[in-house]
Order: structure tokens, then C-alpha cells, then sequence
């Protein structure tokens, strides 16, 4: 009796395991770049108390840098130095036309969700930042 629990536990165990190796971000659908931009602003609108037509606006901006994220990525580039130039300045002129149409109450909450977020990839990433440890900084005790 004993034996058979224990086969039938440990065939459980290895069924879930498997399952577990299928589940994830891998399997899952992105959705249309219309989709995903719909979900961002409807993110934000919630987060931030945007207006219908602030989310039309941001929901527009989200779309354009989707697609253009999308073909950065397709973009086989061997000056991967140059493709980074030119994603920063594509970023920093979506921020500027994300800040001309937020209120300033808005600008701060974003901002301090953008922080936040900072945090968690910190924290996630073992204390190192998005490019590793800073310096000076001693590498995390295991």
C-alpha cells in the first residue's frame, strides 16, 4: 500500500513538473500590436486617472513605439551600438510627447511607478540594476 502512494505521488510530482515546463511567458500570445497598445493605455488610464481622450493619445503613442520596438527587434544590425543610439532617442521623444499631454499630478504618479518598477527588476535582478552592479557596489552575498 505504502509502495503504491508512493508511485502515485511521484508520478504527480513528474506530471506537474512537465506541466510546469509548457506554462509561462514562452506559451503565451503577444497579441496584435493594436492589442498591445489597447492594454497599455487602458493600464495607465487606470493608474494615472486619465481622460478618454488622454488615453486616445497615449494609446496612439503606445502603438507607434510598439511597432517601432517590433522593428528594432527584426532589425539585424551589426552596429548593435548604433540600433541602442537610435532606440534611446526614439524613447526619449515618446516620453516627451507622453509628458505634453499628462497633467502634472499624472507626470508624478508615472514617474514614480517607472521607480518602482525600477525596484522590482532590482530586486529581481539580485540588487543589481538593469546593467549589472553598480559601481562600488560589493556583489550579493549566496
Amino acid at each position: 500500500m505504502r509502495r503504491l502512494i508512493y508511485t502515485v505521488a511521484l508520478v504527480v510530482m513528474g506530471m506537474t513538473a512537465s506541466y510546469a515546463q509548457h506554462a509561462g511567458p514562452a506559451g503565451r500570445e503577444r497579441g496584435t500590436a493594436e492589442e498591445r497598445a489597447e492594454k497599455a493605455a487602458t493600464a495607465l488610464q487606470a493608474r494615472l486617472d486619465l481622460t478618454a481622450e488622454q488615453k486616445q493619445k497615449v494609446q496612439a503613442i503606445e502603438l507607434e513605439r510598439i511597432k517601432k520596438n517590433d522593428e528594432f527587434r527584426k532589425k539585424d544590425d551589426v552596429d548593435l551600438k548604433a540600433k541602442m543610439e537610435e532606440r534611446k532617442a526614439f524613447m526619449k521623444v515618446s516620453k516627451e510627447k507622453m509628458d505634453a499631454i499628462l497633467t502634472a499630478e499624472q507626470k508624478t504618479k508615472l514617474e514614480a511607478s517607472r521607480k518602482e518598477l525600477m525596484e522590482k527588476v532590482k530586486e529581481r535582478r539580485g540588487g543589481k540594476g538593469p546593467r549589472g552592479p553598480r559601481a562600488g557596489t560589493p556583489p550579493p552575498a549566496n
